[in-house]
């Protein structure tokens, strides 16, 4: 049985809607990298991050499998916007290149879900305003 597990992140766990905004998507084919940058509203963290938003950027290296659906038309029980699913059945399902590295994990943002299947990620945060922060140029 699938478990969702929220990921503790420096900055806490992420809930709901409003708590994830999404920017920029950049897929690098030929390494399977997807590159999501955006913001995260610190009053929607836990524990509370008063002061305001956060910019992010979220790394997914060595992907095998990735979903993208509209909010709206999705449906799940997960613990936050931003889980880790524990004895997964789509990587149970997965043929190919499969190995015990791979993860995986689902990402809810304002307007969109990604499920993602890889090796790995990285999760970097800058409070640099939004013109100062070089990405967003």
């Amino acid at each position: 049985m699938q478990i969702y597990k929220k990921i503790e992140t420096e900055i806490g766990t992420f809930w709901g809607r409003d708590c994830i905004f999404l920017h920029k998507i950049t897929f690098e084919n030929g390494t399977n990298n997807l590159i999501l940058d955006g913001e995260i509203d610190g009053n929607l963290c836990n524990p509370e991050r008063l002061g305001g938003d956060v910019l992010y950027r979220l790394r997914f290296e060595g992907i095998l499998a990735l979903s993208m659906i509209e909010l709206d038309s999705w449906d799940c029980e997960c613990e936050s916007s931003f889980d880790e699913i524990l004895d997964s059945e789509w990587i149970r399902a997965l043929g190919g290149k499969v190995s015990e590295k791979h993860r995986h994990f689902l990402l809810q943002t304002y307007d969109d879900v990604f499920e993602v299947v890889c090796e790995t990620y990285t999760l970097a945060f800058s409070e640099l305003p939004r013109n100062d922060f070089e990405e967003y140029r």
